[in-house]
């Protein structure tokens, strides 16, 4: 299967298919399964591309594989109103990146693009663009590429344009500049602290309880708001970081958990801005 490349725009950066390692699958619905942990989601790609590379590359064998992925994977999902693709599988060539089973490039399809049978249809796939490409800066944009190393966590991160936006303007707002892609080159410290920021999402400590983890619903149609932090008493003060905080689905019990929280925050910030600093 090959990586597509096409240009959104003059003035936007690709996303969805970026080096061997590295792709995005979320618009697709690639977490919004009941289980969107890593090993989860590597063994369900994989399996359906097995499947997928053994049924005719017909209509009728390709709408024979949906039901049969459907009727064998759970179907709870965290956002019932987000669509989440049958079609998602693993891009294998010199990596191994999540990717479309029915693009005119993947193994099997002879340049025939089957993208017309998914839920959303053909056109979809090849014109939509996630908010983060709409509305955050290149720069920005350039850094999260350049910074991330496997397709999981590129695809939970890159959609999370509110939390990119706290991050990197928090960012420049210390060095007094804004960032550059020579800052993030790889390999390198700066790369790997914005990895390390990004993989707050994972395993944020401060995560409210029934709180949705690593789904997110990025679609800026208001169906599923992110709710405010989260405090047990009026007295817990609010925070310089309440973005990253609420973006995080944060909760806190006291003021010394929301102090714990902000040292996280505040220790990384400032090994990236001490690390930029030192590189200008």
């Amino acid at each position: 299967m090959g990586t597509p490349t096409p240009d959104p725009a003059p003035d936007t950066v690709y996303l969805c298919q970026i080096s061997p390692n590295v792709s995005c699958g979320a618009c697709c619905g690639l977490y919004n399964v009941a289980d969107p942990s890593r090993e989860n989601l590597e063994a369900m790609l994989m399996r359906r591309t097995q499947w997928f590379a053994e049924v005719p590359h017909t209509v009728a064998g390709i709408d024979a594989f949906k039901s049969s992925v459907e009727s064998t994977e759970p179907q709870e999902r965290p956002f019932p109103d987000f669509h989440h693709c049958a079609f998602l599988g693993m891009i294998e060539d010199d990596g191994r990146r999540v990717g479309c089973l029915l693009h005119p490039l993947a193994v099997g399809n002879g340049g025939v693009d089957w993208r017309g049978l998914s839920y959303y249809g053909g056109m979809a796939c090849r014109t939509y663009f996630c908010p983060s490409v709409r509305h955050l800066p290149v720069r920005w944009l350039t850094a999260v590429r350049q910074s991330m190393e496997h397709w999981y966590l590129h695809g939970l991160v890159v959609t999370e344009r509110r939390l990119l936006a706290a991050i990197f303007a928090e960012l420049e707002n210390r060095l007094g500049r804004v960032i550059n892609s020579a800052d993030f080159s790889k390999p390198g410290p700066a790369a790997e602290l914005v990895t390390t920021l990004a993989t707050l999402k994972l395993n944020w400590p401060f995560r409210r309880q029934g709180a949705l983890g690593v789904s997110n619903y990025f679609f800026e149609d208001g169906l599923y708001p992110r709710p405010a932090v989260k405090r047990k008493t009026a007295t817990i003060p609010s925070s310089h970081f309440e973005e990253f905080f609420k973006e995080l689905g944060s909760w806190f019990p006291s003021v010394d958990r929301i102090e714990r929280a902000e040292a996280t925050i505040e220790r990384l910030l400032t090994a990236l801005e001490t690390m930029l600093t030192f590189n200008q």
